[in-house]
């Protein structure tokens, strides 16, 4: 006689960049493995593979999760953990030289809080755009970038900074227009497009720069307090690190 077979519950959530409703399930034991083993592992790749490997199986529409950008990722992964886990996420956070008055090994305040995932939203910025003027002539047509560009920077200094923050943004210029002709850049070489970032001014480049300083972000303030002296500290918890780590 073969085992039974659990029924498991279909949700709908709206893709804050496009307006597309996806349909989903919770993410099973199967998945919730993959998700621990990768923050066991503390590695922002396999966090990015876990993430992507779990939405894949628990999104039930075609999705292309390559292409996604972060905070589409993150509030998908959010809405799959409210019904997978519970709508209630537990948070903990210290800060650095922030010694708590009341603790007997001198140690730093230890902050806890929780949040609601429904209280979580994609917040967006009046000011976004994605076509940018760089004269009367030239404009720029940026795509958001993806997951994988969104890590990689994460902990590099210096020149490893400098050339992989540079690598992402020609990678994020879709097609630049000159008057009347388009560019696109798939049929540029990535050094063509890395002389003609080099040929911008300052405040051009800064323009470009805009675009993703105020991309959408998931974000949430909170308010958290001290276990041991009660004391309390407000921040604004943002990306993947604050909300699955």
């Amino acid at each position: 006689m073969a085992l039974p077979k659990i029924n498991v519950m279909t949700y709908t959530l709206t893709l804050p960049s496009t307006g597309k409703e996806l349909k989903y399930r919770p993410f099973l034991v199967k998945e919730e493995k993959v998700l621990m083993m990768a923050m066991q592992g503390g590695d922002n790749k396999d966090m990015v593979r876990a993430l992507r490997e779990i939405i894949d199986s628990c999104v039930i529409d075609k999705v292309d999760t390559k292409t996604l950008p972060m905070f589409d990722i993150e509030y998908i992964f959010l809405q799959l953990r409210a019904r997978s886990i519970g709508e209630k996420i537990p948070i903990q956070y210290s800060l650095p030289d922030d010694k708590c008055e009341k603790s007997k090994s001198d140690a730093n305040c230890t902050y806890t809080t929780e949040i609601d995932v429904d209280d979580i939203k994609v917040e967006y910025d009046e000011n976004h755009k994605d076509l940018i003027e760089l004269n009367d002539e030239i404009k720029i047509k940026m795509r958001y970038p993806k997951i994988e560009a969104s890590t990689e920077i994460v902990g590099l200094e210096g020149k490893k900074l400098v050339d992989k923050t540079f690598d992402m943004i020609g990678d994020c210029i879709d097609y630049i227009m000159e008057g009347e002709e388009m560019h696109q850049t798939s049929d540029y070489t990535k050094k063509d497009i890395g002389e003609f970032l080099n040929s911008l001014s300052s405040g051009q480049f800064r323009n470009i720069q805009e675009f993703f300083d105020t991309m959408p972000k998931v974000k949430k303030e909170v308010t958290g307090k001290c276990e041991v002296c009660g004391k309390e500290n407000t921040r604004v918890l943002e990306g993947m690190g604050d909300f699955f780590v």
